[in-house]
Parts: structure tokens; C-alpha cells; sequence
């Protein structure tokens, strides 16, 4: 519900404020008063693109303020501010929104009728909201919605993971093949270092052996060494009769010296670990590391996150692969949800539509139209390949689209509402819509701005008392200059101009009392009969 309007600076409005309560709010004045104004201010809240021209001369800036109760008790304010320097920001709650999340989140609390604006009645979605509200069908429609999403996701998603799969089927092979080498090898960190390690142990053990082994050989070799040499010298020593001094047990030292440096050199070889055998298989294996690292920089660390990678890869293909198989799974059930709650939907909707047409038609009669005819054509929902193939062609609002046609006139043909209703014939073909709804699809708060063109006497009788049935459980707003529909009011406001400093000033005020009936006296002609007549309407008005 609509509580209250507020506008400042926007034409010939300075500051002005109008609270509106249930049931029917009727608006008034002489014309050019500023009440189509009101419905600028009210479109620039419901998130319509601002006309900068609208903002009053000399100020710099306008604004509107509109405040909502929401169906569940809580309450929204929208503020819109417009700028003459071609700015404009709205804001839900001092927050600041974009004008299709306002349209999204405010669309719904009212329902606009004028001839300078486009009413959700011209719209499919809106007329096949109708229908399904109607025919008690809303859940099933919703359920058709969500389906038919849940089955386009799933499609897409089919078509996504094959193009993926295809893409990287020869990748894939590749990565098998490089995958299945590091697997045979099993690479390490661990072991790389460790079979660096031994291998660098095992070469230094070759050349110590080849050292020690050196030493020995010269002291003690095969061909007896330099102990050999020694012996035999110390043999002809012994024979020889000439005096050698102290050289024999020189020689006799040096005898024993080198015994014990072969004893020594002997204990260091026999201590040597090792062996050609080993380092051979050492060799072999940090051969085929080798191969894999040459790939990779020589880098060990590199190697292993290359492991780790197609891995990772090839577990995330095999991924999609079975969840591949489980989407196809589930969308086949989709298919199969989704068609039974079309073919219910389409049911329940063919079985309402006489029925709908009917109670339009009767409400029109109510409202002064006897020649008019109203019928809801049901036309097949156009082929869509993002569900996929389906046994029927199904969209989101299910096997049809509703289409709404109506003609005013008798002996014409009924046609689509755009094309063949004026602004005041479709503001009363939304109010007997709303009626034969009884409430059940429409919104909050419906807003009607001439509805009473080209209207008056009994018809105008009759479109009172309906707009007073369409106010019953919701809020009605109508804009009228006809004293019978304003005598129904439960809330009448007055629309004036008055001069002001340099510019007019448009004002709005609630009346009550004699102001009332002034108002309706002067809707009536002004003269002392229009007031007779005025007490009249009012006095007729409670008593209905």
C-alpha cells in the first residue's frame, strides 16, 4: 500500500505531501491544477528515467519521497532526486538502487493506469499472471518456471562439459602419456637427494680406493715395492765388508716405517664400502630422473609439481566426465517434471479461460460498456533450444502464452489490447479484470488516472460503484473529475493552484466536512442546486 507521496520542486509543486489510506482515495481538482503531476512524481518513484524539465524553475533540485507498506507489515521508503544539471540517484531504505532493481522490487505495489503511461495490463507476462491467479494455478505456473529453469541450466551445462571434454581430448592424451612416465618412475624428492648423495659417497670412495690402494702397491706391491728394494739392499749391506756407519739401521727404520704405512694403507682400502656394481644401478636409476628432468629444467621440484598438475587435470576431466553422466541423469527427469506440470498447467488454464472471459465481460457490462467482448486466445509457446528437445515446445510460462483481446464496440473483432483500446477503456478493462480476480492476482494498490474519460451519467454511476468494489480489501488511487466516483471516497483530497512568488504553487489537501461537499458542489457546476445535489451524493454514498 501507497502511504504517502511526498514531492518538492517538481513543476509547479514547491513542497506538498499526500497521505493516502485503504480502500478508495479519490483526487480532484479544476484542470491544469497540477494532479497530473502527482502521477510524474509517482512514476519518477517507481523507477521511470527522469524528464529533467520537471524540476521547478529556480531550484536546483527535486525530489520525491514515496512510503510503502509491504506485505509482510514491514515498510519501504523510496526517495528519488533529480538534478536540472541532468543528474539523477534513487534510493530504497538510504540506499542507493539502480532504477531496475526499484522497477523489480517496487513494480509490484502498483499498478499504473494513464493514458501517458504503459499499464502492465498491455503485457504477456502480466496478462499470464492473471490467467494462472484465475485459475488457482500460480504454484503450478511457478513450478513450471523453476523447471524450466533448472532444464535450461542443465542443458547448457551438458553442452558446456562436452565442448570442454572435446577441447582437451587430444590434451587429454598427452597428459595420459606424460602421466603414465612419472607413474613408472615414481619420482621423490627423498630419494633424488639420496641417490645424489650415494653417488657422490661412492666417487669419493672410488678415488680413496684408487689412492690407498696406489700407496700400497708402491710399498708392498706385486713386484715386492720399495720393501722389496729395501731387502735386497739391506742383503748386499750385510755382505759387503765395507763400513756403512749408521746407514743400516737407517735402513733398517725406514724397513719398518713402510711396513707400517702398508699395514695402515691396507686397513684404510679394506674399510673403503663400495662397489662398481652399485654405482652402476645408481647410475641407471638417476639416468631415467634424468630423461624426465630434462624436460623440466633439470629441476626435481618442477618435476613433481608437473606430477602433481596432471594429476590434478586429469582427475578434474574424469570429474567432468561423471558428472556428465549424473546432469544428463537429472536432466532427463527434468524433461519428464517439466512436461507433466506444462500439460497440468495448460489444463487448468483452458479450463479457466471461459470462465474468465465471462466474468470480464459481466463486470464490463457493469461499467457502461454493453458492446464490448473480452477473449483470453491461448497461442503455443514458440520453440526454445535452450531447454533442449522437448515432446512439446515449452517456455518458461509453460505450453502457451496468453494473449488478452478485447473490443469495446459490437460487431468488431476483438484484438490485442495495445492496438485496439484507448487509455480509458483500458483503465476500465483492468478494473473489471481486477473485479473478476476477486483480488487474487492483482497488486497492492491500483492507480487510475482518467478512467472517467468521455464518462458520465448512469455509466458513471456504474464505474463508481465498481472502482468502490475494487477498493474492497486493497487501496485504490483514482484521479477523477466526476462528483459520483469522488462521493464514494473513503479519502478525498483536493488538488489547487494558487499563485505564488513568480511561479504558481500546486497544493494538495484533505477534505472533510463542507470542504467536501464544496468540492463536490463545484465538480457539479457550483451553483445552489450542485450543492443540493453534492449533499445528495455524499448522503447516497454512506448509505451504499
Amino acid at each position: 500500500m501507497l502511504n504517502s507521496l511526498r514531492l518538492r520542486n517538481i513543476a509547479t509543486i514547491s513542497d506538498t505531501s499526500l497521505d493516502l489510506g485503504r480502500g478508495l482515495n479519490v483526487l480532484s481538482g479544476e484542470t491544469g491544477a497540477g494532479k497530473s503531476i502527482l502521477i510524474d512524481g509517482l512514476l519518477l518513484a517507481l523507477g521511470e528515467r527522469a524528464d529533467y524539465s520537471l524540476v521547478r524553475p529556480g531550484a536546483k533540485a527535486a525530489s520525491v519521497e514515496a512510503s510503502f507498506s509491504l506485505p509482510d507489515g514491514s515498510e519501504m521508503l523510496v526517495r528519488r532526486e533529480i538534478s536540472g544539471a541532468g543528474r539523477s540517484r534513487l534510493l530504497i531504505d538510504d540506499e542507493v538502487a539502480s532504477l531496475e532493481d526499484a522497477r523489480e522490487r517496487i513494480g509490484d505495489l502498483v499498478d499504473l493506469h494513464t493514458q501517458r503511461s504503459t499499464p502492465a495490463l498491455l503485457g504477456r507476462r502480466f496478462q499470464q499472471q492473471c490467467l494462472d491467479a484465475f485459475a488457482g494455478a500460480a504454484d503450478r505456473a511457478g513450478r513450471v518456471r523453476d523447471l524450466y529453469r533448472q532444464l535450461c541450466a542443465a542443458v547448457a551445462r551438458i553442452e558446456q562439459i562436452r565442448g570442454q571434454l572435446e577441447s582437451a581430448a587430444s590434451e587429454r592424451e598427452l597428459m595420459a602419456h606424460e602421466s603414465s612416465q612419472i607413474d613408472e618412475l615414481g619420482p621423490s624428492l627423498e630419494e633424488y637427494n639420496e641417490l645424489l648423495g650415494r653417488r657422490r659417497a661412492l666417487e669419493k670412495a672410488e678415488t680413496l680406493s684408487a689412492l690407498y690402494g696406489r700407496g700400497l702397491d708402491c710399498i708392498s706391491g706385486d713386484d715386492g715395492g720399495m720393501l722389496g728394494s729395501l731387502s735386497a739392499l739391506r742383503s748386499m749391506m750385510e755382505k759387503s765388508d765395507v763400513d756403512f756407519g749408521d746407514i743400516p739401521e737407517l735402513v733398517s727404520n725406514a724397513d719398518i716405517a713402510l711396513r707400517e704405512a702398508s699395514s695402515r694403507f691396507a686397513a684404510l682400502l679394506a674399510g673403503i664400502e663400495g662397489a662398481p656394481w652399485m654405482i652402476e644401478q645408481i647410475d641407471e636409476r638417476l639416468d631415467r630422473y634424468g630423461r624426465l628432468l630434462s624436460r623440466h629444467g633439470g629441476d626435481i621440484s618442477r618435476l613433481l609439481l608437473r606430477r602433481d598438475d596432471l594429476a590434478a587435470r586429469m582427475g578434474e576431466l574424469a570429474s567432468l566426465e561423471s558428472e556428465l553422466e549424473d546432469t544428463a541423469k537429472k536432466r532427463a527427469a527434468l524433461e519428464s517434471d517439466l512436461s507433466a506440470a506444462a500439460t497440468g498447467l495448460s489444463k487448468e488454464r483452458r479450463k479457466a479461460v471461459p470462465v474468465l472471459e465471462k466474468s470480464v465481460v459481466s463486470e464490463l457490462r457493469r461499467l457502461g460498456m454493453p458492446g464490448s467482448a473480452f477473449i483470453v486466445r491461448l497461442e503455443a509457446a514458440p520453440a526454445d533450444g535452450r531447454a533442449g528437445r522437448l515432446p512439446i515446445p515449452i517456455g518458461p510460462d509453460g505450453a502457451e502464452i496468453p494473449e488478452f483481446a478485447f473490443t469495446a464496440n459490437e460487431g468488431l473483432p476483438p484484438g490485442p489490447i495495445s492496438s485496439v483500446a484507448s487509455g480509458g477503456e483500458l483503465s476500465r478493462l483492468s478494473l473489471a479484470l481486477m473485479l473478476a480476480l476477486s483480488g487474487a492476482g492483482g497488486t497492492s494498490t491500483l492507480v487510475f488516472d482518467e478512467i472517467d474519460s468521455g464518462v458520465g451519467g448512469e455509466t458513471a454511476v456504474l464505474l463508481a460503484d465498481s472502482l468502490l468494489r475494487a477498493s474492497t480489501g486493497r487501496q485504490t488511487v483514482v484521479i477523477t473529475h466526476l462528483p459520483q466516483i469522488a462521493s464514494r471516497a473513503d479519502r478525498h483530497l483536493a488538488v489547487s493552484k494558487a499563485p505564488g512568488e513568480g511561479l504558481p504553487v500546486t497544493s494538495v489537501r484533505l477534505l472533510e466536512g463542507d470542504e467536501r461537499t464544496g468540492e463536490l458542489a463545484r465538480m457539479l457546476g457550483g451553483d445552489a442546486a450542485a450543492l443540493e445535489h453534492a449533499r445528495a451524493l455524499l448522503s447516497a454514498g454512506r448509505s451504499s
